[in-house]
C-alpha cells in the first residue's frame, strides 16, 4: 500500500495507519521482547551455574575415594645418579643405595680398509651376535663392497639393535658396529663363512671379530707365504701386554706366524695368514680388546727379500673393542644387585629405579648412599582441598553475581536484579552444601570438621585454607583425614549427594534449561503470529482508509459539479467579490 498518499481527502494514510498498527502492536511486542530477555539472561545464568557446581563436583570426586589418601611421593637425594618412580601403594619406607656401574652396550670398530667405501670383499655370509640375539647377513657380487655390507647390517638388524656405519680416518675406512642390548655377555661378535664365489680386494674373514679382542691386518707381501725377511724383531703390542718376536734372516712369512703363535700363546696373541688380491698378509690377534699394533726394526744390510718393516701395522688400522657390554652393579641397603639394563622394576616393589650416572671411588669408601623416600602423598591431599576451596569460592562468587538486588539510585526506580534472584534452586543448593559442612563428625579419632583442617568460612560465605595448620594436622592423623572426607559418609561423599540431582542430562539444572528453551521456542512462535496479525491489521487499514479516500475524491468532484451546474442556471445572480 506503499505509496498512497490520500489525494482525494488530503489526509495522510502512510501515517496514520503504520502508527495505528505500531499503537496495536506495543503491548504485545513489548510483553514478548521483555519475555524473551527475562529467558535468555536466565539461560545464560543456568549455565553459568551449572558451570560452577559441575566444577565443584569434579573437586568433590577427587577427594571421595580413598586412593586419593594413599597416593605416595617418591624421590632421590641425588637424580645425577638415579631417579626413581611409584607405580604402586607402597607403605613410607627409605632405602639406601651405592652405584658402582652402569649398564652399557657393545660397540665395536672392525679393520680398515683401503679404497673406502667402494673396498670390496669376498663374498659369503656374515652373523653378528650380541648375546642371544644374533642376524644373518649375506654378502653376495650386488652388495660385497664396504657400503653394501653396511646398509645389509642395517637392513637385517633393524628390529635387534645392531647396526652399522662406515667411519673414514688417516688409516682407511672401516665398519663400527653397535648394539643397543645392554648386560654383560652380550658383547658383539662377527663369524664369518665365505663361499669362494666371488673375491674381493679383502677377504671376508677380515671382518671376523670375537668381544673383548682386537685385530690387525699387517701390509699385504706380494711373494705370499714364503716371502723372506731380513733380520730384526717384531714388538706386538695391546694395552699392558708387550710381546717381542726374533725374526733371523731369511726367515718366510710362514716361520714368522710359527714364532708369533709359539711366542704369544700364553699372553692371548696369535697369528694366521690370509691370501688376498696381490699376495698374502699375516693377520694379528689379541684377547685383549685395547689397541694392537706391530712395529719393527732390523738390520737391512742381512739376508732377505723384505725388509722387517714391511710388516710394521698401520698405525690405528686394527679392530677392537670401543665399549664393553657391561651390567648395571649397585647395591640397596648393603645387598648387591646386578642388573642388564640401567631401569630396574622388579627390585623394589611398586618401584622403578632409572641408574643415571655412578659415584665416585672416594663417595663409595666412604659409604655414601643415594637414598630413595618413599612417604604420603601429602601434597596431592594439599592440592585438592585447595581445589575444593576455590570451586566452592567459585559457586558462591557466581550465585551471588545471579541472585543480586541492586537498589536504584532514584526514588521509585526498579532494582537491578540477577537473572536468578529468588531461584529456589539456587537456595536449596546452598542450604544442602552448608548443612553438610557444618555438620560435627562424631568420630574421635578423626577431624570434627573443616576447622581443624584449617578450613574456615568467611563473613561472605566463601572459604580459606591455611596450608600450614593443613600440613600440621597430616603430619599425625593423615589416614583419619581420608576417612572424614572420603566414602559415601564422608563429607565430600555427602557434598557430593548434594550436587548430583542438578547436574546431569536429567538434573534439575538441565531440566530448568531445556525449560526456558521450549518458552523461547513458544516467543518465536507468538512473535511470528503477531507479525502476521499486524500485517492483516494494516491491509485493512489501508482499504478502509483508501475506500474513505476514494469516497471523499468522488463526494468533492459531485460538489464541483454540481455548483458549476447551477452557477451556469438563467437568473442566477452572481454576487461579485470585492
Amino acid at each position: 500500500m506503499a505509496g498512497i498518499s490520500g489525494l482525494g481527502s488530503g489526509i495522510k494514510i502512510d501515517e496514520i495507519v503504520p502508527a495505528l498498527v505500531a499503537a496495536e502492536k506495543a503491548p504485545k511486542q513489548n510483553q514478548l521482547n521483555n519475555l524473551l530477555k527475562t529467558t535468555e539472561a536466565k539461560i545464560s545464568a543456568l549455565g553459568t551455574l551449572y558451570s560452577a557446581v559441575n566444577e565443584l563436583s569434579s573437586a568433590l570426586q577427587n577427594l571421595n575415594k580413598a586412593s586419593a589418601f594413599q597416593k605416595q611421593s617418591v624421590s632421590s637425594s641425588n637424580s645425577s645418579v638415579l631417579t626413581v618412580t611409584s607405580s604402586g601403594n607402597i607403605p613410607p619406607s627409605k632405602f639406601s643405595l651405592q652405584v658402582q656401574q652402569l649398564a652399557s652396550s657393545s660397540k665395536v670398530v672392525l679393520p680398515s680398509v683401503t679404497g673406502g667405501s667402494a673396498a670390496t670383499f669376498n663374498t659369503g655370509s656374515l652373523t653378528i651376535s650380541a648375546g642371544e640375539t644374533s642376524i644373518d647377513v649375506d654378502i653376495t657380487e650386488q652388495n660385497n663392497n664396504l657400503l653394501g655390507i653396511r646398509d645389509a647390517i642395517n637392513s637385517a638388524g633393524a628390529n635387534s639393535g645392531i647396526s652399522a656405519s662406515i667411519v673414514t680416518d688417516s688409516s682407511g675406512s672401516r665398519l663400527v658396529l653397535s648394539s643397543s642390548k645392554t648386560g654383560s655377555g652380550n658383547d658383539l661378535k662377527v663369524s664369518v663363512n665365505e663361499d669362494g664365489l666371488k673375491t674381493g680386494s679383502n677377504t671376508l674373514n677380515s671382518l671376523s671379530f670375537e668381544g673383548g679382542s682386537s685385530v690387525t691386518q699387517l701390509p699385504v707381501v706380494e711373494t705370499g707365504a714364503a716371502a723372506t725377511f731380513k733380520q730384526g724383531s717384531l714388538t706386538i703390542a695391546s694395552g699392558s701386554v708387550s710381546l717381542d718376536v726374533q725374526v733371523e734372516a731369511g726367515d718366510s712369512l710362514d716361520t714368522i706366524l710359527q714364532k708369533i703363535n709359539a711366542a704369544g700363546e700364553s699372553q692371548g696373541i696369535s697369528a694366521s695368514l690370509e691370501t688376498v688380491e696381490g699376495g698374502s698378509r699375516l693377520v694379528i690377534r689379541s684377547s685383549n680388546g685395547e689397541d694392537l699394533s706391530v712395529t719393527a726394526s732390523g738390520d737391512d744390510s742381512s739376508a732377505g727379500d723384505n725388509s722387517l718393516s714391511a710388516l710394521a701395522s698401520v698405525p690405528g688400522s686394527n679392530s677392537k673393542t670401543i665399549d664393553t657390554a657391561k651390567s648395571a652393579l649397585f647395591t640397596v641397603d648393603g645387598l648387591s644387585v646386578e642388573k642388564l639394563t640401567n631401569t630396574i622394576d622388579d627390585v623394589i616393589d611398586g618401584v622403578t629405579i632409572k641408574l643415571t650416572g655412578v659415584q665416585s671411588a672416594d663417595d663409595i669408601a666412604a659409604n655414601k648412599t643415594v637414598d630413595i623416600t618413599i612417604s604420603q602423598d601429602k601434597g596431592a591431599v594439599r592440592t585438592n582441598l585447595q581445589q575444593f576451596v576455590d570451586s566452592y569460592n567459585k559457586l558462591i562468587s557466581a550465585t551471588n553475581s545471579l541472585t543480586v538486588v541492586v537498589p536504584s539510585a532514584q526514588e521509585g526506580e526498579v532494582p537491578v536484579t540477577g537473572a536468578l534472584v529468588g531461584d529456589s534452586s539456587v537456595r536449596n543448593l546452598l542450604a544442602g552444601l552448608r548443612k553438610e559442612m557444618v555438620s560435627l563428625n562424631t568420630n574421635a579419632n578423626g577431624p570434627s570438621s573443616l576447622a581443624e583442617l584449617g578450613i574456615t568460612t568467611a563473613k561472605d560465605g566463601t572459604l580459606s585454607l591455611d596450608s600450614s595448620k593443613l600440613d600440621a594436622y597430616l603430619v599425625n592423623n593423615y589416614d583419619k583425614v581420608g576417612e572424614y572426607l572420603a566414602g559415601a559418609n564422608g563429607l565430600m561423599g555427602r557434598l557430593e549427594g548434594v550436587t548430583k540431582p542438578y547436574l546431569g542430562t536429567d538434573g534439575v539444572i538441565k531440566q530448568r534449561d531445556s525449560a526456558l528453551w521450549e518458552t523461547k521456542a513458544n516467543i518465536k512462535t507468538q512473535q511470528s503470529a503477531l507479525d502476521m496479525r499486524m500485517e492483516k491489521l494494516q491491509t485493512r487499514l489501508y482499504a478502509q482508509y483508501n475506500a474513505m479516500d476514494s469516497l471523499i475524491a468522488q463526494l468533492t468532484r459531485t460538489s464541483e459539479n454540481l455548483t458549476n451546474s447551477l452557477a451556469s442556471l438563467p437568473g442566477v445572480v452572481k454576487k461579485d467579490s470585492k
